[in-house]
């Protein structure tokens, strides 16, 4: 490792990405739309929220669809 090279920006895709951060939230509040998740899963990129809002959809009650609904805007 070179001292002298710039050392790369600390954090997570989710801190860097309020979007992403959100669907994250929305994965953590709604459980029951994601019991398939290994619970370390975590969403990583904004390729992986479309697959946020389609198991809140399908899986969600009326509150998880309205936040669905709010994240898809976002996009």
């Amino acid at each position: 490792m070179n001292l002298d090279e710039p050392t790369p920006a600390h954090g997570t895709a989710s801190t860097l990405d309020p979007l992403i951060a959100r669907a994250e939230e929305l994965v953590r509040q709604f459980k029951e739309c994601f019991w398939f998740w290994h619970p370390d899963a975590r969403v990583l990129t904004r390729d992986d929220i479309p697959m946020v809002i389609k198991n809140l959809r399908q899986y969600g009650n009326k509150q998880a669809w309205r936040a669905a609904q709010e994240l898809r805007k976002c996009l």
